[in-house]
This record gives structure tokens, sequence and C-alpha cells, in this order.
């Protein structure tokens, strides 16, 4: 049976490489990305380690908040930095003891030709810190000039020099939330051999600067303390503690600091790795019907060749194990190629990170034992996993077969199929909104299950509609096209398994395209109607590229709002806390401004007079939490910890409606957070100025800050959704890999079909086809498996589109509005895409000999 394994193999060498080519498309975009995430982790774990060399004591204080954003904490006294100096065990340099405290605080460098250097608001971040006065704590290596020794002198690194055209002397502007300053470059660093850590662009300021600069007088983040020769960096850890019991501090080893700055990059990061295994993953499912379909073709087509192995002897058994093992050596040599394009393509996805501002160092490729392991896995499991229903069939196919001609495709709906389908489909659906709507703290994994729960369903159902769709989508191309249309319509019509089958990776593609497209239509909808309904400003002043990152100093919004021409002026800004025991976002801002621009529509209490303890929450959610004014709820910020703020007003606005469920005032913010940036500054001009000479006023001021904009109400509207479609187009590109893959198994199919059907077609031929007639029918066919499957993915995609928006309802996306023009478009390509790839089954058709084919048993 080795032997015959081996012979099938070597007999449908084509149609099994077509096949291995799906399979080496969704292992290699697996292996990548673990390639990828692996080369990652050691680059950066050996670049921290190095540069966290000298650091052998960290103190900080014992305040902190870890987010999905990463980690805000309190600040300490500088007056601890003399007190770690005196501790027993710390080394000294030229007398000194080595002990330095350290601040990171935002710092946006401006380039030659007047732009930001960097987008803090969709890529790397930018950031200022204290340039360390000793060497063994100092991890950044000056490669050109001198450190800072004046405070109107810094030093940046290799990339923001390189990209902003800068080199040392160069006077230079600087941002922060200060008001705008301008400096002296007297250096260059690179961290480590790195250009820059992770793409960002840093800044060195003197200590007194940077204190400035980040609003911390007489304050630091930490303090960072190298070790005497002899003395192990847990011993002095730990006389450190003791010396400073009681300051509400905390110290780690010179080991601890490393490791969390590892995992904060891997966290950073783990986003983007975890959106590439479900596409890779998303690939592969889709790559498992192809697989089942090209299986189940060549059992039917080997029926004969089957049913004489019995008839010589073979067990069942025996002929599912030579089937099953086609399967496999198809898997694993698919799997191994797929390994070896995974290491070409981290390479791509590398220039894809650096493509939103995420530089990694150059670094040796890792392929570790895990992701071998994996992808062979994954890429045989699945392989062999999808041959399994076609190798049972072959098992079963009886002796008495060898004697007659029998049919390839039994084409009936079995009443157990529909009853399996009905609730496959059924427990997806179930799964699918209970992940949306139901209030869990993690419905993700279920919304996953639901969907492919549902396209499961979906496919074992496909066999009961698949021949009466087919029919009347190939009823006009019949009336239009004359025979080549009517054998395209009955050629789909007549197996409707592998149809569907054929139909189901497409479906699957277009589902998510679909879905992704009326979710990003809704969410542009959504966005357009809030601002119509909220937006009372006449000018908004907003970071330059979008997101969320970054900000402005506070001293722009003063600025404004001193103009004649403007009326009022504030500025908003966001931050994370964790109120009753869960993390959300918070607005802050000059609420007395904000309330004439924004009605909040108090419902209860003052919003106009919250204190540093108080906040305003929306009425939603004050009737979801049963909270009323006076109520104190459980909170935690970075700098103070956890405390109970009283609720001091509710709104009848909230996120719904495009503002804010929680709402602080200024001084609570302050006291909450280190960092004070506006995200935002709304403006509204003197009603007796005109628009024009508002802006022109309005611009003067901003031209000092070269990384914000000033925008109306149309601009800011399609900047808004420009972000939205900026995430589209990415997820349209790596969702491109399923639809290649639905593609090659259209072609297949259909490559497989004419192998089927070469008696047939040369009778046809016999009679009169022409080639091209040939051609044509066998394009028309693929445009109507297309059609099938893009139409059913349509209809999957839509509910998920509803689903989607109803469940984010009171996120703000409260408009469904499904593109027809767009989804229009994307069955004209479904459509396209079907001849593209029906072309060389077409040609292979048109080129049979008519004698031999007419001789085929």
């Amino acid at each position: 049976m080795l032997r015959v394994t081996l012979k099938g193999l070597l007999a449908h060498r084509l149609r099994f490489a077509l096949t291995g080519l799906a399979v080496v498309l969704g292992v290699a975009f697996l292996a990548g990305t673990l390639v990828l995430s692996d080369t990652i982790r050691r680059t950066f774990d050996e670049l921290f380690a190095d540069a966290n060399a000298g650091v052998d004591a960290y103190v900080r204080s014992r305040d902190r908040l870890e987010t999905q954003f990463g980690e805000q904490s309190a600040r300490i006294p500088a007056a601890l930095v003399a007190r770690v100096g005196e501790v027993p065990g710390v080394a000294r340099y030229r007398g000194r003891p080595v002990v330095q405290g350290q601040l990171t605080f935002y710092a946006q460098l401006v380039g030659r030709d007047g732009d930001p250097v960097g987008n803090p608001a969709a890529g790397a971040p930018t950031f200022g810190l204290i340039w360390d006065r000793f060497p063994m704590l100092n991890p950044w290596t000056l490669v050109d000039g001198r450190p800072p020794r004046a405070d109107d002198e810094i030093v940046i690194d290799r990339k923001s020099a390189d990209e902003g055209r800068l080199r040392v002397g160069d006077r230079v502007r600087v941002l922060s939330q200060q008001p705008p300053g301008r400096y002296r470059v007297v250096g260059i660093v690179t961290f480590g051999a790195a250009r820059s850590p992770g793409g960002a662009s840093v800044m060195g300021f003197t200590e007194r600067r940077a204190q400035e600069l980040a609003g911390a007088a007489d304050a630091f983040d930490g303090i960072a303390v190298h070790a005497a020769p002899g003395v192990t960096e847990q011993e002095l850890a730990s006389r450190i503690a003791r010396a400073l019991r009681g300051s509400g501090v905390q110290v780690i080893t010179g080991s601890e600091l490393t490791a969390e700055n590892q995992s904060g990059i891997r966290r950073g990061l783990s986003f983007f790795n975890t959106a590439l295994v479900v596409f890779a993953l998303v690939a592969l499912f889709v790559c498992s019907f192809l697989i089942f379909n090209t299986f189940s073709i060549i059992v039917g087509q080997r029926t004969r060749e089957l049913a004489l192995l019995r008839a010589m002897g073979a067990s069942g058994r025996q002929v599912f194990g030579a089937v099953l093992g086609e399967a496999f050596v198809v898997g694993a040599l698919a799997s191994a190629l797929g390994l070896l394009g995974g290491v070409v393509l981290a390479g791509g996805l590398k220039v894809l990170l650096a493509g939103f501002g995420i530089d990694i160092p150059a670094g040796g490729t890792v392929v570790a034992s895990r992701t071998v392991i994996v992808a062979f896995l994954v890429g045989t499991g699945v392989t062999v996993i999808s041959a399994v229903a076609p190798s049972r069939r072959a098992a079963r196919v009886p002796p008495i077969a060898a004697l007659r001609d029998v049919s390839v495709e039994r084409t009936g709906a079995g009443r157990l199929r529909l009853a399996v389908g009905g609730l496959v489909a059924a427990f997806g659906v179930a799964a699918l909104l209970a992940g949306l709507f139901a209030r869990l703290r993690n419905g993700l994994p279920l919304v996953g299950l639901g969907a492919w729960a549902l396209f499961l369903g979906v496919f074992l159902l496909g066999p009961v509609v698949a021949g009466p769709v087919s029919t009347a989508l190939g009823w006009p191309i019949a009336r239009l096209r004359g025979t080549p249309g009517r054998l395209a319509r009955d050629g789909a019509a007549r197996n409707p398994r592998r149809t569907t089958a054929t139909a189901a990776a497409l479906m699957i593609g277009v589902a998510l395209v679909g879905f992704i497209t009326i979710f990003a239509a809704s969410t542009r909808r959504s966005i357009s109607v809030t601002i119509d309904r909220v937006f009372r400003s006449d000018l908004v002043v907003a970071p330059k590229g979008g997101g969320f990152g970054g900000g402005f100093s506070p001293r722009l919004a003063q600025d404004l709002a001193e103009l004649p021409e403007v009326a009022t002026a504030a500025g908003i800004r966001f931050n994370i806390a964790e109120l009753d025991g869960n993390q959300t976002f918070v607005t802050a801002g000059d609420l007395r401004a904000l309330s004439r621009i924004f009605d909040f529509n108090v419902r209860a209490g003052d919003l106009l007079r919250l204190g540093p303890d108080e906040l305003a929450v929306s009425e939603r959610i004050a009737d979801q939490k049963g909270w009323r004014v006076g109520d104190r709820i459980p909170a935690r910020f970075p700098t103070t910890g956890e405390r109970r703020l009283r609720i001091g007003a509710i709104t009848g606005t909230g996120q719904r409606e495009g503002l804010a469920d929680y709402l602080l005032s200024l001084a609570a913010y302050d006291r909450a957070y280190t960092e004070q940036l506006d995200f935002q500054v709304y403006v509204v001009s003197r009603r007796d100025v005109a628009p024009a000479a508002a802006r022109r006023a309005v611009e003067q001021v901003v031209a000092r800050y070269p990384n914000a904009e000033v925008q109306d109400q149309t601009e800011f509207k399609r900047a808004q959704q420009a972000q939205v479609d900026q995430v589209v187009n990415l997820i349209y590109a790596l969702l491109g890999l399923a639809v290649i893959i639905a593609g090659i198994g259209i072609a297949n199919t259909l490559a497989l079909s004419i192998v089927e059907r070469r008696r047939e077609i040369g009778l046809l031929r016999a009679v009169g086809m022409t080639r091209a007639q040939a051609k044509a029918a066998v394009r028309w066919e693929a445009v109507i498996i297309a059609l099938f499957g893009t139409v059913a993915g349509l209809v999957i995609g839509l509910f998920f589109g509803f689903s989607v928006v109803r469940a984010l309802r009171d996120q703000g996306i409260t408009e469904f509005a499904p593109p027809g023009g767009q989804l229009a478009v994307i069955v004209m390509l479904a459509a396209l895409l079907a001849v593209a790839f029906a072309s060389f089954p077409a040609r292979r058709a048109a080129r049979l000999d008519v004698l031999a084919a007419i001789a085929t048993e």
C-alpha cells in the first residue's frame, strides 16, 4: 500500500501541487509571523540586557497602573537620590555614588524642513529623557558630538537625525507639554547597535531641563543604581529597600527591570503578532475546504481503481491509510516549503512594521524549534484532517464497483446532513451573538468559535441549495451566451457538493471582506452623524496624522483663547483609569469652557463644580451600575493609587453620543497623571468675526506647533474617517491571502472537473463545439461558482456587520450602513477573479484531443 500511495501521488502530481500551493501560502504566513516574533524577542532581549547591564537596582513608586497601552506610575521625590547614595554597597565613580535619577516624558523633535519627526499618534513614541552622567548606567552610545552640558543643549538618536536631516550644531525646536523651545544638537547617539529603540524618536536633556519639561520639579520616574564590586544586585536591592522603608517606593533588581522591559516590548507588539496569526489561521481554514474538495474529486475519479484494490484483497483500512498517506505527504512537503517561505516573508513583515513607524533593530533571523513544530503540525494537520472524510469514502468503495462505471459524486443532500448543518449553523449564530451581546469579560473567543461554526454550518447546508441557486444564477448566462452558458449552468448545478466545497473557500473570504467593508462604512457613517450632532465648534486643532498618541502643550489652548477673534477655546485630554474594577478611558478638560462647546445635558448634580475627588458619569453608565449623585466608587490612577471618587454629576450624553462616559476636572486629572497634554483643542470664533479671519488667526498660533493642524467640520470628519480607511486597507491586504487561496481552489476544482468530464467534452467537440466555446463554458462555470460563493459570503458578511454594529452601539458605532456600491464591486471582482483563475482549466479543456477524449472510459 505504500507503493500505491507513492504512485498515486506521482500520478496526480499536478493536482496535489495546486493543493499544496495553498497550504504553502497559509503555512508561510503563520511561520513568518512566528519567525518575526521570535526575532523581535531575541533582538530586544539582547538589546535591553546590554542597555541595563550596569543597573543593579532600580527604585520606583509603588503606585502604578498596568494598561493595554503600557505601564504608568507615580514619580518619586528627588531627595531619595541622596539617601540611596548613602547605602553601603553602592559603587562610586570619581568620588561620587553611581546613582542616577531618571525621567521619561513626551517630547517631539522638529526636523530641518519644519515637520515633526516621528508620529506618536500612529507609530513609535517620541520622548525625552535625562542624559545619564555615569557611563555604567547609560545605555546610549555617543557616535558623534558630546553630551549635553547646558539646559539649551540636547542629544538625539541617529534615526531621528537621519529622518530630520539634522547634524551636530543645528538649532532645532522641541515640542513638549511646555511651550515649544529651541535647542542646539550637541550629540548623536545609538541605542546599543540600533539607530533607535524600536523606531522611537529620543532626545537627551540635562537633568534640570528634563524636570522642567516633564513638569516634575524635584521628582523622578525612578532611580538607577550600580553596585560596588563584590555586591550582588539582590543584596544591593535589599539594602536600599531597608534604607527606604516607609517611603512608598519599590526596589527591584536590574535583572527584574530588564525582564520587565523585554516583556513590555513583547506586549506592545503582541496585538500585531496576534492579528497576523489570526489572518494566517483564516487562510488555513479556507485552505481546508480546498483540500477537502480536491481529495473528494480525486477519490471519485479513482473509484474503479480503488475498487480494484479492494477486489485484489486490500482492506478498507488499507485504502483509507493509502489516501490519507497521500494527504500526509502533501501536507508535510507543503509545510516544509511554507516554513522556508515564512523565513523570507518575515522580512516583508518587518518592512510592514517599519511602515507603521516601528523600526526593528538589525539582528539575525530566529527560526525556533517551536516555529518548525507548529508549521509542520498545523500544515500537515490541516491537510490530513481535511482529507479524512474523502479517505473514509474511499475505504467504503465496494469491490463490485470495479465492474461498472460509477458516478463521480453523489448529488443528494441527505436528511442527516440537513439536520447536522442546521444545528451547527444555529450553534454558530448563538455563540456569535453571545460573544457580542452577553456581558462577558472576554467574548472574543466565543465570537471566533461562533464564526467558525457558522461557516461550517453553511458549508454543510450548501448542497441543499447549491443546485437551485446555481441554476438561478446561471439562467441569464445561459440566455445570453447560448450553448456555453447552458453547459456552464448545468456543470455548476450537476454536483452541488463539489460546487459548495469550491464556493465555500471564496464564501469565507468574501464574508470577511464584506464584513470589514460594511463595518468600515458603518463606522464612517457613525462618525459623520456623531460629528454633525455634537460638533458645535467652528474649528478643531488635531494631531497631524490622526491616532491617539502624542498631544499638545496646554499653552496652545490658552494662547488660542486669548485671541480677539476667538470666543472659546478648550482642550480635552484622554487617559486610562481603573473605575469600579474595570479599566476604561476618562476624559478631562476645562469643564466650564467645554460646556459652552458641547451640550452635556446634565441630568443631576453640578458639572461645573466638580472637585479633584469627583467625576461625572453618563446616564447610561449610571443606570447600568445603579449609581446616583453622591455615591463613591473605587478608582485607581497611576499617581494616586487606589482611592474613592464621588459622583458629582450625571450627564445625558456619553460615548454613544460621541462624547465621554467619564469626565474629570483638570484639577482631578492633574493629580491623577504625570503628563499633561491636550489631545484636541476645540475653538469657537466670535459671532462678529468672519470664519476666514478667525481661521487665519488660529493658524498663526498653531504654526508654532508643527505637530498640530487646524480643521473645520468637514476636514475633521474626513480626517477621522481616513483613520478607519487606513486600518481597513491593511486588513484588505492581509485578507488577500485567503482570497487568493479561494481562487486556487476554483482553478483546482475546474482542472479536476475537466479530467472528470473528458469524454463529455470530447463528444461535444466532435459534434461541433469550438475551442472558444469550450473555454467559455469553463469560464462561465467558474463565474457561477464564484457568484454562488460571493452571494453566500455577502449574506454572512451582512449578518456579521449588523451584529457587530449593534453590539458596539454603546461605543458610538450607531449607524448600520452597508455600502451598496462597494458590495457590488466585490461581486464583480469575485467574478473577475474566477475568470482569471479559470484560464488554465479553460485552455486545458480547449486543447483536449477529441479522439483520445472520446475513447476515455
